[in-house]
């Protein structure tokens, strides 16, 4: 038995990817099962989502926090503004474990999280443009960003996990968001011509955007059919499909906006072949608000 085949080649190509993707797939069927079977197996579901929320601000956190000039990393400035930019996160995963427990959710919490996040950061701005204007505007375009991905979506992710169908919720949002990704890559390979947003994004095309949304869409109903019941009408099924796939995509490309601003490939190296952390959850940062949204208005909250 060859086992040079279940290696890596830490290239970045096709073969890292695939492994990559199967033991991550492993990985989170066995945490899965627990999690559904084990009494407070939501726990489970909720500290992965915390770590992807923990992890992916240290990632851009880690991008930003150099010296203009120098670009050494600064220390204290990174620890001020990671404590602020996680702090949503945290609550939200407080929030979400004592659910697990039969709490009901504590929005006053995760409210009061993201002012005094938000309060943080515009104070931490302040300062930094307190002798140049132009500090400020850098770290207004940088940390604003993560802030809107960061601070208020990927909360709204551990929110999520934390329901008592939270796991399928998460699987739903994983299957959507992963097929509506891979039809985009494809259809954009195999006939796209117009770029969507060439200055963020010089490889994502409008015709792929259009068939991930397609796909995305008629996916979300099958998914839901299979993970959740037959609860909700094939028309609304589509519609939140439809919203969830939009705010995958955004969040997708605001990523690739923090990306371009620092230079690099991916935000960081946690999957090889794949990027960071951030690069492989974006989209389901993105849309779990809208399914969060949706869930409350269809009475699921």
């Amino acid at each position: 038995m060859n086992l040079n085949l279940f290696s890596f080649e830490h290239s970045g190509g096709l073969k890292d990817r695939l492994l990559t993707a199967l033991i991550v797939l492993s990985v989170a069927l066995a945490l899965s099962l627990l999690a559904i079977y084990l009494p407070y197996g939501r726990l489970l579901c909720v500290a992965w989502a915390m770590t992807v929320v923990v992890v992916s601000v240290f990632e851009v956190v880690r991008l930003f926090a150099r010296n203009n000039d120098t670009l050494a990393y600064r220390p204290l400035h990174a620890i001020i503004v990671y404590t602020v930019l996680v702090l949503p996160g945290l609550a939200a995963a407080s929030v979400g474990a004592t659910s697990v427990f039969g709490y009901a959710i504590d929005w006053t919490l995760l409210y009061l999280s993201l002012l005094v996040a938000g309060v943080g950061l515009v104070i931490v701005q302040v300062f930094e443009g307190r002798t140049q204007l132009d500090n400020a505007s850098r770290f207004a375009e940088r940390y604003g960003v993560a802030f809107l991905l960061l601070g208020l979506c990927a909360p709204q992710l551990i929110v999520l996990s934390a329901l008592p169908n939270g796991v399928q919720l998460v699987w739903w949002l994983a299957g959507v968001v992963a097929l509506n990704d891979t039809s985009a890559y494809f259809a954009g390979r195999a006939f796209g011509r117009h770029t969507m947003a060439p200055a963020l994004s010089p490889k994502k095309t409008v015709e792929g955007m259009l068939t991930g949304l397609v796909v995305g869409a008629l996916a979300g109903v099958v998914l839901w059919r299979f993970l959740l019941g037959d609860g909700v009408s094939t028309g609304k099924l589509v519609f939140i499909s439809l919203l969830a796939t939009l705010a995958a995509q955004a969040a997708d490309l605001s990523k690739s906006y923090l990306k371009r601003l620092r230079g690099v490939k991916d935000t960081g190296a946690f999957f090889p072949g794949h990027g960071g952390i951030l690069d492989r959850f974006d989209g389901m940062i993105g849309a779990a608000p809208v399914v969060l949204v949706a869930l409350a208005l269809l009475g699921g909250l």
